[in-house]
């Protein structure tokens, strides 16, 4: 296990794979012998549950710890990779001192605690990035996305917390015709330090939004794996 137990998953805008690569990184971290949980607080579009398959089982959300209404370990949900403690269905208020409290409850059970923010830049980050040891901000190489995940990478920097960067989708085909922002763009418009690039792999996004199970020979996974090891302080190159 590296430096960082508590890694947050993040992006200004929707729409950019966040929950698609913040579950397979916690598929490829406990595919490598590690405990791995999963908290989803993106409330009312939760999508964690379907993408590790276990949507059908799901009973409590981490609202029903926080209310009293289960046990921390009702609320956890075993799957064939991470366990998970599900978001709930609607959107509740919460703020720093509730994540703080549910997230010590599992701290000392798990090597990696892996959480999936919800999009944008509002109270469910600022509340999240004080709990964190590390933010993965996610974005595709548009300037849209670019602008926003600026603003997210900015939140991290004023909380002090480690921040890296995560281009998603990228196409170099595209890139190289001008019609997509290049990886120095990228890198310079949200002045966050890059830990990897992940190509564009429709197959693999199919086939976790049908909670199929890990394919390791996907490129898309291959790249999360190069990143999984960067950052526990492994020396990998990066692969375009």
């Amino acid at each position: 296990m590296g430096k960082y137990k508590k890694i947050l998953f993040t992006s200004g805008k929707g729409g950019v794979g966040k929950s698609t690569l913040s579950t397979t990184f916690a598929k490829i971290l406990a595919a490598d012998g590690n405990s791995v949980l999963m908290i989803d607080f993106d409330m009312a579009l939760r999508t964690v549950d379907i993408m590790l398959g276990v949507s059908s089982i799901v009973l409590y959300d981490w609202s029903d710890v926080l209310n009293g209404q289960c046990t921390p370990d009702a609320a956890i949900i075993h799957s064939l990779g991470p366990d998970l403690i599900a978001a709930p269905r609607g959107i509740i208020s919460i703020d720093k001192y509730d994540i703080k409290s549910l997230v010590a409850l599992y701290e000392d059970k798990y090597d990696y605690i892996i959480m999936d923010c919800p999009a944008g830049v509002g109270d469910v980050l600022d509340a999240t990035l004080n709990v964190a040891d590390l933010v993965l901000i996610v974005s595709t190489p548009d300037l849209v996305c670019v602008r926003s995940a600026s603003v997210a990478a900015s939140m991290a920097a004023k909380a002090n917390v480690d921040c890296r960067l995560i281009i998603n989708r990228f196409r170099k085909r595209v890139t190289n015709n001008g019609r997509a922002l290049s990886i120095d763009d990228v890198i310079d418009a949200t002045e966050t330090q890059l830990v990897g690039v992940v190509p564009e792999d429709m197959q693999f996004s199919l086939s976790l939004l049908n909670g199929e199970l890990l394919d390791k020979n996907s490129k898309s996974v291959k790249a999360l794996t190069r990143i999984a090891k960067r950052i526990n302080g492994e020396y990998i190159p990066l692969k375009v």
